[in-house]
């Protein structure tokens, strides 16, 4: 993303359009701040890459349809018809953050745009759509199913760390979806969630890697890949880092709402997920390196910013679930 005045314009107004919705009173607000960060996000996504176009085309068409359905479920609202507008505008908002099963169209734009705007794609351009779903009294037990499912399952035979990301999002959004209607439990899941994945996208920059197989280089320094290796470790939900905490605490609150099949498939598909991102470490630290091990001690003073991030946010997310 280039640093000029057109853009800082453009991301100026991604912000002001979330913080209209977010603090609207009525569902015209909100569809008018939802289409202001769209309109804003599109030239962001343009960059210098020929498939930046088509990527930005994509986002565009496929907000259109959600913003038509939203606008249509307000319709049914205020006619008071019997059709069940809130599965409409709830579809709706699924559909404008890509969660399983509207997620295809969020993978193929993913690997075309820049980290930067890969962050705001998977944290910040969901934040209104998760609180509008807020409202809504519908139950989002399938739409949760289906993304543990296809967010823990289908990560395993990716290449791409961009898809990686884009699938590990989608498991994660479900467990958002699964709090909806505690605000803090989700408010704090989103910017722990969006804490780490800021780390591990400008480790990849740093990095310069796109790839898995790019993490047993040995062309990048030790303390890089040990903050990689531990960044992904929380995402992954390894205790004691801060991801598994906030797994743990949207497990317990199941539990307590006696979502019995739910907190299963969490629990068993919080193990894929873990897998996979085991995998990515052990290609990181132990294969393919000629590195001593023992020589690792002596950079862990570099990686420590990331140590201590992940581990003394434990007992902090602790104190506010109590």
């Amino acid at each position: 993303m280039t640093k000029n005045f057109n853009m800082l314009l453009f991301l100026y107004m991604t912000i002001m359009g979330t913080a209209m919705s977010l603090s609207a009173n009525n569902w015209l607000i909100i569809w008018t701040g939802l289409e202001i960060s769209v309109m804003s996000m599109m030239p962001m996504i343009s960059n210098k890459n020929f498939l930046s176009s088509e990527a930005s085309v994509k986002y565009f068409v496929i907000q259109s349809i959600s913003s038509s359905m939203m606008m249509l479920g307000v319709l049914l609202l205020l006619i008071n018809s019997k059709i069940e507008y809130q599965m409409i505008l709830t579809s709706s908002m699924m559909l404008k953050m890509g969660i399983a099963p509207f997620h295809n169209w969020i993978l193929e734009m993913i690997e075309s745009v820049e980290l930067t705007i890969m962050f705001f794609l998977l944290t910040f351009m969901k934040i209104a759509p998760l609180n509008m779903i807020s409202y809504l009294m519908f139950k989002n037990n399938l739409f949760i199913l289906i993304s543990l499912l296809v967010g823990s399952m289908f990560g395993l035979n990716q290449t791409s760390l961009r898809k990686v990301m884009c699938y590990s999002s989608i498991f994660n959004l479900s467990f958002i979806l699964a709090s909806i209607s505690t605000n803090s439990i989700w408010w704090l899941y989103m910017m722990v969630y969006s804490m780490m994945l800021l780390m591990i996208l400008f480790l990849m920059n740093k990095m310069k890697i796109n790839y898995i197989n790019q993490l047993s280089l040995n062309e990048n320094k030790m303390n890089l890949k040990m903050n990689i290796w531990l960044a992904m470790l929380s995402m992954g939900g390894m205790p004691p880092m801060m991801g598994f905490m906030l797994k743990l605490m949207i497990i317990q609150m199941m539990l307590t709402n006696k979502e019995f099949l739910i907190s299963i498939v969490m629990i068993l598909s919080s193990t894929l997920v873990m897998f996979y991102y085991l995998r990515m470490s052990f290609l990181s630290i132990l294969f393919s390196s000629s590195t001593i091990k023992w020589k690792m001690l002596s950079t862990m003073k570099s990686s420590s910013w990331i140590i201590m991030v992940n581990i003394s946010l434990m007992p902090l997310i602790l104190t506010l679930k109590t």
